[in-house]
């Protein structure tokens, strides 16, 4: 009788939720077109323009992590590294808010879908963004905020699995209240939890600060990651890690060179009916992500003076975002059916309650045909996610005497075609220092 009281009380109300989602026409789809034509246009300056215009829409539609997230990312390939951080620093300051949030504030993505609350941000956005923070500190040349940055994104890396686990018990413990079975579904990342690139980065840093055993650490902390991974990446181990074999130079400056290409995978819609009764079937929707290959195969880099500097690829991004969310997606799926479970009670229950008189009136038979077809029409995956993060990333270093180098970038595709050539950036070395020098490709 507590259970039948718990829901007759409860679930009438999702059901009246669920009409009122469904005639509110809640929807966080936004064009974004001419943004991303001149992102993939790599007009950059364009595009960060572009978005500031958008930005109050997107603020409305998506939620302020992906405005701040994806402002940062363009504001630092257009060299505002400054900016880039303070937008990244907003995202990344919502992002451990909303993770902190208990599951009573997520209880509408329990009963509509994710999209009735606000957008938390992805694991490996979340731990990408400090990477991308290193990188700006380390054109600033604060090099030791750089490396505080890449110690929080290996530190997340960490827990990852053991958040992942706290979402499952929050989602476990709210179908129990509710009298509802769950699934069992281990939801928790199984492949990744090393990232080499981090880790070459979190290297390269430690090294001109002289901190040796962190250089040693993040070392063997790269090759862990091919070693221990070989689905995320499946190509070679790259040369620049006898980086701890080559001493830091005093009498000449070391260029640290990092180029992106791609664009990262994004969120699709996958629908599926699954069994909640006998004769009841329901629809669930979730997100998986798709996509997001480069088709750049080969990256050189000129430097007036030098000999060409064929970069090595170190991560596929793309790789690791499909496999940490992976385990995201299939609790979202969890979720979902339970939720659907949740709905199919309660229309059982309108239907007991509505034939009780043995006279179903005109008026409770429409409103029953109504909450089923909202049943299914406010069941919608929730498809929002940073927009302009890579696919790959690459990486190479040359020592050079203290001067001004012009640096230029080629991007080749697999029948070694120059795709794209980034304009030429100027950079001033200065002996005994750490530069970097950055080029993306969109394609």
């Amino acid at each position: 009788m507590k259970y039948r009281k718990s829901v007759a009380n409860g679930l009438f109300f999702v059901l009246l939720i669920m009409f009122i989602v469904l005639m509110s026409g809640c929807t966080s789809f936004m064009d974004m077109s001419a943004t991303q034509s001149l992102y993939k246009g790599a007009k950059y300056q364009g595009a960060y323009e572009s978005l500031l215009l958008e930005a109050p829409s997107l603020l409305k539609k998506q939620g302020p992590i992906i405005v701040n997230y994806d402002l940062g990312i363009l504001s630092r390939l257009v060299g505002n590294y400054t900016d880039s951080n303070n937008y990244l620093s907003e995202s990344e300051r919502l992002i451990w808010e909303a993770y902190t949030e208990s599951v009573s504030g997520n209880i509408a993505s329990f009963l509509v879908n994710d999209n009735t609350k606000a957008y938390q941000g992805e694991e490996y956005e979340d731990m990408y963004l400090n990477v991308f923070k290193a990188l700006n500190y380390m054109h600033l040349g604060e090099t030791e905020a750089a490396l505080v940055e890449l110690n929080r994104s290996i530190e997340k890396q960490t827990f990852l699995r053991q958040k992942y686990e706290q979402y499952e018990q929050q989602m476990t413990e709210y179908a129990r209240e509710e009298g509802l079975d769950a699934p069992a579904v281990q939801t928790y990342a199984t492949s990744f939890s090393t990232s080499a690139l981090s880790n070459y980065l979190s290297a390269s840093v430690a090294q001109a600060l002289g901190e040796k055993n962190t250089l040693h650490y993040a070392i063997d902390q790269v090759r862990h990651a091919f070693s221990s991974q070989p689905s995320l990446y499946p190509f070679p181990l790259p040369s620049v890690v006898k980086l701890e074999e080559d001493p830091f130079p005093q009498d000449k400056g070391r260029l640290q060179l990092v180029s992106f290409s791609g664009q990262s995978p994004l969120k699709e819609e996958r629908v599926e009916r699954v069994y909640v009764s006998s004769f009841n079937r329901a629809k669930i929707a979730y997100p998986v992500l798709v996509g997001g290959s480069s088709q750049v195969q080969a990256v050189r880099v000129s430097i007036e003076g030098q000999p060409m500097i064929p970069l090595q690829r170190i991560e596929s991004i793309s790789n690791i975002a499909i496999d940490t969310f992976r385990a995201k997606s299939e609790l979202i799926k969890m979720k979902a059916i339970t939720r659907a479970m949740a709905k199919a009670v309660g229309i059982a229950l309108y239907d007991e309650y509505a034939a009780q008189d043995n006279n179903v009136t005109a008026g409770e038979e429409l409103l029953g045909m109504i909450f089923r077809i909202a049943r299914d029409a406010t069941e919608s995956a929730d498809v929002r996610s940073t927009h302009f993060l890579p696919s790959e990333a690459w990486v190479g270093y040359v020592d050079l005497p203290e001067g001004t180098y012009t640096i230029t970038t080629e991007f080749l595709n697999a029948s070694n075609q120059v795709l794209h050539r980034s304009p030429g950036k100027t950079v001033q070395v200065q002996a005994g220092s750490l530069h970097v020098a950055e080029a993306f490709c969109p394609l």
